[in-house]
């Protein structure tokens, strides 16, 4: 095995890319329960070395946190929360999927806060369940507090919104938009889609062939009899061909073959159409 192919598979396996400067977190690839990159104390100390060793090395560049995480051990957190804030490094979040619990921490506490789309971000007060004598009890419960105040203050200290409004929406389970949670000033900014036209010509041209409406209702008939539910068929109205931008910047090397394809493909009939 080539040592770029090994360190390759090791950094998708490990979370951790040295090479380009990138943490993830998020399930590990490697199947096994025990093993995750959520906020576990082993994950966060293996991300901590990391940030060290990278630091260590080149400690003007910018170091990126990737994350699809639920959350996890809020002790482990802090601490990554703590090397993080104290990296001369500038760090760089970028999240997708669940962002939720403790991960928006670390999200609130980064240099620069980047969100895909479709991401969902989950605001919510800690929980736990209590055990041991009266005393012990009245102990935990203030010590939770405390720690929801600190938290709040965080979110405070990092958005554009007042430590009360954080105390108030933390009551219940609140699910962020990417969209708000920029708004709210939580993060900074959208993770554009690139224009794909130049990838999707063959998805183009399927779409754009003129449809048998006669032939499509009587398969919408047939699914909606497969799934045992009524539908007037008779009000489906097919949709029209989307225009995909393109980016001249986003391409793909296109083989012999394929340049031929797209030729044939352009070729106009006798009747002055381009050939389907």
């Amino acid at each position: 095995m080539s040592t770029i192919k090994a360190y390759t598979e090791e950094s998708l396996m490990s979370g951790i890319d040295e090479m380009r400067r990138r943490i993830f977190f998020g399930k590990h690839l490697s199947g096994d329960p025990e093993d995750t990159t959520d906020f576990t104390q082993a994950s966060v100390e293996l991300a901590v070395r990391a940030i060290h060793k990278m630091a260590s090395d080149a400690p003007h560049k910018p170091i990126e946190i990737h994350m699809n995480s639920y959350g996890g051990d809020p002790t482990a957190m802090l601490y990554l929360m703590d090397v993080i804030l104290s990296c001369p490094c500038q760090i760089k979040f970028f999240g997708g999927g669940a962002i939720a619990s403790s991960a928006t921490w670390i999200m609130a506490v980064c240099d620069e806060r980047y969100l895909y789309p479709n991401a969902m971000i989950l605001i919510h007060a800690g929980s736990s369940s209590l055990e041991g004598t009266h005393t012990d009890l009245v102990i935990t419960v203030d010590n939770e507090k405390r720690l929801q105040d600190h938290l709040e203050a965080i979110y405070a200290n990092n958005s554009r919104m007042p430590r009360s409004f954080w105390h108030a929406v933390a009551k219940r389970d609140l699910w962020l938009t990417a969209e708000e949670t920029i708004a709210l000033g939580l993060a900074d900014k959208l993770i554009v889609p690139k224009k794909r036209g130049n990838l999707r010509k063959v998805r183009q041209a399927h779409l754009g062939q003129k449809s048998n409406t006669a032939k499509m209702k009587k398969l919408v008939v047939k699914l909606f009899e497969r799934i045992q539910l009524p539908f007037d068929v008779e009000n489906i109205t097919l949709n029209a061909p989307p225009q995909e931008e393109a980016d001249p910047n986003v391409t793909v090397d296109l083989t012999e073959a394929d340049k031929l394809s797209i030729i044939e493909n352009n070729k106009e009939t006798p009747d002055g159409n381009k050939q389907q």
